[in-house]
């Protein structure tokens, strides 16, 4: 089989957080999330050309695109290959999509990627849901992907591939060893972003279109929710500079984008290369904006110094609770105290803040849920979005709910806004639901809010932004009865 076009998709099934993995939030469910552009698919893209096959990129629910334009796609491309990004809440939907490719063309090659498959038992895999599926990558993509097409081409026997998913011959679902974690990055082609419509992925304030650049991967740290161990391993492995400020500086040149999303598990966990990468986009003039992730335990004065005069206009943090004892039970890691002093630095230092919060572990009584809350409204982040926890097989927080006995069905299908998997021994999963709406009211109703967004805005696209975002709000608020 020659295998030479491959179309590497988002399906038509809402918008979500899929390029990630760990983060599969469904934006228009979010209070502000911005839609991020789909670098894993631009990866494998920029792999699969160093093999000679000619791949397309489309992110149909960006593009405000339905089924039948992704019928209409597979009848002019022709692909021999269908690479999907798939979501835990979506997958049951996600996989009409190799269901219909089939019906098109029987022996197209459909490969699935996704957090979820990092975590799925056999037992799952077995769903008839599947049968469309012929192979799920485990692992980073881009060190798997061509192993497998060669391996098709050639028509070997997958299970000398690591890190995939496949039926065999006795349609067996067979799992091979895992692919070991690619530890250079700088050998890992820049996404092609020459395939993928840029305009369509902005920073959430005045809209101007924002890249996602990835720094490093890895976490050290062991909060119980989080995927990112298991997706991207403990140890922190770190593009060099030269590198990350070869990609700027082609987003700058090539394609006229000065906003960035300086993607890594925790950007600021290591103050030398954050410092480091900041002098040298000083030194070059870039005169680009960007914004990072954060832990506050990973923030000090100077570090943020050098941040701000790089460009750097927002930190997101993961304070998660304004509960010392749930954060030490889900281990975070971090206090309310550390919490207080990073956010106190971003603002005398004009650097806006985007709080991120987590309610609806186990433990969690209705007031310990409103200590997190009334952290959320005393912090006054520019930003704030407030997730109810989800369960993802293969955490420590799945086990521990699974133990509790509150665990009655799978994360599949469930989100962090309007459908939780669970609720905790003392709220149920309706409460959780009206709590955060309650919060968010507060957070974003709130006079000196609107008066000290309203203060700083600075153009009439922050102004249609901002707008947009109220009424996203507004409707969510709007559909669960108070």
């Amino acid at each position: 089989m020659k295998l030479e076009k491959a179309l590497l998709f988002n399906p038509p099934v809402g918008l979500y957080q899929r390029g990630e993995d760990r983060c599969q939030a469904e934006v228009d469910g979010g209070s502000a999330t911005s839609l991020r552009p789909p670098n894993d698919l631009g990866y494998i893209a920029s792999m699969l050309r160093q093999i000679g096959v000619t791949p397309f990129v489309a992110d149909y629910p960006a593009e405000k695109k339905q089924w039948r334009h992704f019928e209409e796609d597979l009848k002019t491309i022709q692909p021999d290959i269908l690479v999907m990004s798939i979501t835990t809440p979506t997958i049951k939907d996600d996989m009409k999509a190799f269901s219909v490719a089939k019906g098109f063309r029987s022996n197209v090659f459909t490969i699935a990627k996704g957090a979820h498959f990092y975590i799925c038992n056999k037992e799952e895999s077995k769903d008839a849901i599947y049968d469309v599926m012929d192979v799920a990558i485990i692992g980073e993509a881009e060190t798997i992907i061509n192993n497998l097409v060669l391996a098709k081409r050639s028509s070997s026997d997958f299970s000398k591939v690591r890190g995939i998913l496949y039926r065999n011959s006795h349609k067996q679902i067979v799992q091979t060893e895992p692919e070991p974690f690619w530890i250079d990055l700088d050998k890992i082609p820049f996404p092609a972003r020459d395939l993928m419509k840029n305009h369509l992925y902005t920073r959430p304030d005045t809209g101007e279109p924002q890249v996602t650049i990835q720094t490093s991967r890895g976490c050290p740290y062991q909060c119980i929710f989080c995927l990112s161990p298991i997706i991207s391993g403990m140890k922190l492995r770190e593009r060099s500079i030269g590198n990350v400020i070869a990609e700027i500086e082609e987003c700058v040149e090539k394609y006229n984008i000065r906003n960035f999303f300086f993607r890594a598990d925790t950007f600021t966990i290591n103050k030398n290369t954050v410092i480091a990468l900041c002098k040298e986009i000083i030194n070059r003039k870039l005169d680009i904006a960007w914004v990072a992730n954060s832990r506050v335990n990973t923030i000090e004065e100077e570090r943020l110094e050098w941040m701000k005069k790089a460009g750097c206009w927002l930190v997101a943090f993961g304070i998660e609770s304004g509960n010392d004892d749930i954060q030490k039970r889900i281990k975070k890691g971090t206090t309310q105290a550390q919490a207080r002093e990073a956010v106190r630095l971003c603002k005398k230092l004009g650097i806006k803040t985007y709080g991120f919060y987590l309610i609806g572990f186990p433990w969690e009584t209705r007031e310990m849920i409103m200590d997190t809350l009334n952290l959320a409204i005393e912090l006054r982040c520019d930003f704030s979005e407030i997730h109810i926890a989800i369960p993802y097989e293969g955490t420590e927080f799945y086990k521990i709910a699974q133990d509790f006995g509150i665990l009655t069905e799978t994360a599949i299908g469930h989100n962090y806004f309007s459908n939780p998997a669970i609720g905790t021994l003392h709220v149920t999963r309706d409460e959780l639901i009206e709590m955060r709406k309650k919060a968010l009211k507060s957070l974003y109703l709130n006079p000196r809010y609107i008066a000290s967004t309203l203060i700083h805005i600075r153009s009439f696209e922050e102004v249609k932004n901002y707008t947009r975002y109220g009424v996203r709000l507004f409707k969510n608020l709007l559909k669960h009865k108070n």
